[in-house]
């Protein structure tokens, strides 16, 4: 279960100007069967459909039942040059998870030049990626009182809207995991 809180907004500070990013607040319920093994690093599990997946992923998937196209993005482990598009965790260690490339060219184009303007480089972006027509998010998932928003995020923003992109096409979701009733 899923519930939405009414948006909020997150303040950026780039080159002495002030961006505010629309906030929400998500309820999921944790995962509370048997834990899966490859955790990628501990990470907490959420209900979702009876499966336990990540928060990135249930963010992710949020966008998917309003008939968005969404990925999971991940540049752990790759150099900072490359990301990993995932749209589902197996419980195999992150380097024998299976990659779901987005085949919309315009996105794969918007990524790069994105990572360009970073530097050449993919570090900071945002968790989730979604797109549906012309419109575009990149979410960023945080937990409650126990993530927050770094350096190198701000410096992905900075250089997504240095391409083009608009506070609009950002999105901060602060999670709570919360005991389910199923």
């Amino acid at each position: 279960m899923k519930v939405l809180f009414p948006p909020l907004t997150e303040a950026f500070t780039l080159d002495n100007r002030i961006v505010e990013v629309t906030e929400c607040r998500v309820l999921f319920d944790l995962w509370k069967s048997e834990p899966i093994t490859n955790t990628f690093g501990g990470k907490p599990l959420i209900d979702v459909g009876g499966k336990p997946i990540f928060a990135e992923l249930a963010i992710m998937h949020l966008f998917l039942e309003d008939s968005w196209e969404a990925r999971w993005l991940e540049s752990y482990g790759r150099g900072q040059r490359n990301i990993v598009c995932l749209s589902e965790w197996a419980d195999l260690p992150y380097s024998q998870q299976t990659e779901c490339p987005i085949g919309n060219e315009t996105i794969m184009d918007m990524l790069r030049r994105i990572a360009e303007l970073n530097g050449g480089n993919f570090n900071g972006c945002w968790d989730v990626l979604a797109w549906k027509g012309y419109k575009i998010i990149f979410a960023e998932s945080k937990r409650s009182k126990r993530d927050k928003i770094r350096d190198t995020q701000t410096r992905w923003l900075d250089a997504a809207l240095r391409y083009g992109l608009k506070p609009d096409n950002f999105l901060v979701v602060e999670w709570e995991g919360t005991i389910g009733n199923g």
